[in-house]
């Protein structure tokens, strides 16, 4: 009686529109009333949850990436990937997913991506003729990119979480987020001549070169980054702090950053910081309710009897996470399923990091689907179109994404590979 009250009040509460927090924080609560649970468990789970030195990394790869936004980097990025591919078909949104795969190694952030990159990529695209639609679209589907190529702020709770390698996790994402934006750009090159897109002037090598070496400190984030995480020079909470010292660092050096703009930078990663980590409390007590009645236990038996075990598995995680990921926060979802994820994963040897990296890029894929879509959301107030034009335009970039997502899913070895030579040398 007390699980289907658990449900029920949620599919209710989420039917009228609640935020999904306080949706999970209600039914909880009426778990607890009708088991007759002391209330002294809600609070302290609430509070264990966020009870991890792991998760300072969260405000610290927010913050860098509000630096990165405010401080001028965002353009250089873009300017130098619109001097290195932008004078093929279709050009400029090749540099969208290009900007976003540089980019994706300093916010570790969808949302981030879409709001800061995207102003400048959208603007750029619409001024050279492209259709305000299709422009948001390639943002929006670009910045999935975001939480694959590392760092991840969805990889840093997943690993928070079930207690994973979060390096192995970083590096795990390398090839998955390549694969991302090559695919995307497959599609974008047929889509270009069909719809003979404009070409940008080329750029002699010389000022490939000179834009290299001139933004070279900016390119240079997440290579510097991963290098700590992986010698273990330092730690993941440590590599948020540096990502965060470093941007204002080259900010500074370009002359871009403004003091008075901190405060604003400030405010804006408080409040990001404050919804992600609520949303993580909420959830946590959720997820504990849904472990604690076995569910994950039942369902890995199902599985193991199946004759098709592990592929089924993997099948069913992807339908049903990416069916939840259009319509529910990703973080809270990664907090309810992980623990009972990685507990059916091992009982059906799957390794843990190919899990979690499969996990982050299906639930990303989330935020560029409607109905929710957050991504599409801030995209088509930037480009200034009704929401229903973007999500039909979004529709044909799932093709690439969830192609990627399915190739990775069951040729572990794309994730696994990097991992084991770059952090084992194997």
């Amino acid at each position: 009686m007390a699980l289907l009250t658990l449900f029920a009040v949620f599919i209710v509460l989420m039917t009228l529109g609640a935020p999904v927090a306080i949706a999970m924080g209600i039914a909880s609560v009426g778990y607890l009333v009708i088991a007759d649970v002391k209330p002294t468990v809600l609070v302290l789970q609430m509070v264990d949850s966020l009870d991890g030195i792991t998760l300072l990394a969260i405000p610290f790869f927010v913050l860098a990436a509000e630096v990165m936004n405010q401080g001028g980097l965002t353009e250089r990025l873009f300017g130098f990937a619109s001097k290195l591919i932008g004078h093929v078909r279709g050009g400029l949104a090749h540099v969208n997913i290009l900007s976003s795969m540089f980019f994706a190694g300093i916010s570790g952030s969808a949302v981030a991506d879409a709001a800061g990159l995207g102003r400048i990529e959208i603007k750029a695209m619409t001024n050279a003729g492209y259709d305000r639609p299709f422009s948001a679209a390639v943002t929006a589907a670009s910045s999935c990119i975001g939480p694959i190529i590392p760092p991840s702020i969805l990889m840093v709770i997943y690993g928070t979480m079930g207690d994973v390698s979060i390096p192995a996790l970083f590096v795990g994402g390398i090839v998955p987020g390549i694969l991302l934006g090559v695919a995307m750009m497959i599609y974008v090159a047929i889509i270009a001549r069909r719809r003979n897109f404009p070409r940008e002037p080329r750029a002699t090598i010389g000022q490939v070169v000179r834009s290299f070496f001139q933004n070279i400190l900016a390119l240079g984030t997440p290579a510097v980054i991963l290098a700590g995480l992986v010698f273990g020079l330092i730690t993941p909470t440590e590599a948020g702090v540096v990502a965060v010292l470093y941007s204002l660092a080259v900010s500074a050096i370009y002359g871009d950053f403004r003091l008075r703009a901190l405060g604003r930078i400030l405010e804006e990663s408080l409040i990001s910081t404050a919804q992600i980590l609520f949303i993580m409390s909420c959830s946590a007590l959720f997820g504990w309710l849904v472990t604690t009645e076995q569910i994950p236990e039942q369902l890995a038996q199902i599985f193991l009897a199946s004759p098709f075990g592990k592929a089924a598995f993997l099948f069913a995680i992807n339908i049903v996470l990416l069916f939840l990921g259009t319509f529910m926060s990703l973080t809270a979802i990664l907090v309810i399923f992980t623990p009972a994820l990685l507990q059916m994963a091992v009982a059906l040897g799957i390794d843990p990091v190919h899990l979690g990296v499969v996990v982050v890029l299906n639930l990303t894929i989330g935020v560029v689907t409607p109905p929710l879509g957050w991504c599409l959301y801030i995209v088509t107030e930037i480009a200034e179109i009704r929401f229903i034009e973007a999500a039909r335009a979004i529709l044909p970039f799932l093709v690439p994404l969830i192609t990627v997502l399915f190739l990775i899913t069951y040729v572990p070895e794309l994730v696994m590979w990097p991992v084991k030579l770059i952090l084992f040398g194997q």
